[in-house]
């Protein structure tokens, strides 16, 4: 178990959790489960809940919510909201075509809800109207002893891939014609993959800052499977965290009045683990399957669990992955092809609202 003044918050893609007999997008082999692979499932997930040791997690790729909730239970995750159903097949119910996400926590959930549109962000750009996310995520406030009501969002974005339908392509007899468009329809599905995840990134960012109106210190954590990587737009967006660099509209940087200049810091979001000290040379992967690795996982914090920030509730002061699944080489059916990340954050204030000692 972990000190008492610390809080643990865990991003966990389950991959394809989905009872026995539930398809995978399509039938085929190996798109369902056994009930011995099902069963396997299970326990490595409750093996892996009880390794890391969350007092929050923010699951992804939930199909069978029920049995979600279940296992959570039994893990002593007494509290669980999950706010938008997986869809099926219209043609086959027995398939899924699209996951939902889900919160556990140890501490009360005080309010949770799905976040559905994309106004704004349709009104300020060039997305089609009819724009939304591609799997809607959930936020939930949650009474965390030491830091207070905080905000703890699950999100899921956009999946990689420039997906081509098959029956627009088998449409073409010719085989040259055939080849020739299908290069540049896999083309034009790489830009709309591309610019959901950069629009679901804006999306998410601007509820944060509605979020953190009210109070600026206010703790916020995104616990998401980005489906992109560190040096990538989607997380530049849904972060601000890049050095402004040509001022602030033609005001130099070093002009901007002090009493204003703290503000550059609480519209930034901060990726939790660029915040503690790391003995690692190289990031740890969260993501390996069919011989790719990348990282894809991740917890996102506000200013307000920033340890520079002497103002805040809390401090972020550890990150982890749990990847030993990846280096035994576990199947991912039965595992999953994600590892959990793990963010510790040092409460600042005892419930009531003394320092913690030591700090």
């Amino acid at each position: 178990m972990h000190a008492m003044s610390e809080v643990r918050m865990a991003s966990f893609n389950l991959c394809n959790f989905a009872l026995p007999r539930v398809h995978w997008h399509r039938r085929g082999a190996g798109r369902t489960y056994t009930d011995a692979q099902w069963m396997q499932k299970r326990q490595w997930i409750a093996e892996t809940l009880a390794a890391i040791d969350a007092d929050i997690v923010a699951f992804q790729e939930v199909v069978s919510v029920d049995a979600l909730r279940a296992l959570a239970a039994e893990a002593g995750y007494a509290h669980f909201a999950c706010a938008t159903e997986p869809r099926f097949s219209r043609d086959d119910p027995d398939i899924y075509v699209n996951s939902t996400v889900a919160i556990a926590s140890r501490f009360p959930i005080t309010a949770s809800a799905e976040i559905k549109t994309f106004e704004t962000i349709i009104d300020q750009t060039l997305l089609d109207r009819a724009a939304t996310y591609s799997r809607r995520p959930l936020r939930c406030a949650i009474d965390v002893p030491g830091l207070g009501e905080t905000i703890v969002y699950a999100a899921h974005f956009k999946s990689q891939g420039a997906l081509v339908r098959d029956a627009t392509i088998d449409a073409i007899a010719d085989w040259d014609e055939k080849l020739d468009r299908f290069y540049v329809e896999r083309m034009y599905a790489g830009i709309d993959q591309v610019s959901k995840r950069a629009a679901e990134a804006g999306a998410i960012y601007l509820q944060v800052r509605e979020d953190l109106q009210a109070d600026i210190d206010r703790p916020v954590i995104v616990l998401a499977d980005l489906n992109d990587g560190p040096g990538s737009h989607t997380l530049a967006i849904l972060t601000q965290a890049q050095p402004i660099e040509d001022g602030i509209g033609s005001v130099d940087l070093a002009d901007v009045p002090p009493a204003h200049r703290f503000r550059r810091y609480i519209h930034r979001l901060y990726d939790a683990y660029a915040l503690p000290a790391h003995a690692d040379f190289e990031r740890p992967v969260t993501f390996h399957a069919d011989r790719r690795s990348s990282v894809l996982d991740y917890a996102i914090v506000s200013n307000g669990l920033h340890p520079q920030n002497p103002n805040g509730r809390g401090a972020v002061v550890g990150h982890s992955v749990f990847d030993a699944h990846f280096a035994a080489g576990a199947p991912a059916a039965t595992t999953s092809d994600h590892a959990p990340v793990v963010v510790t954050i040092r409460a600042r204030r005892t419930e009531a609202g003394s320092p913690v000692i030591g700090l």
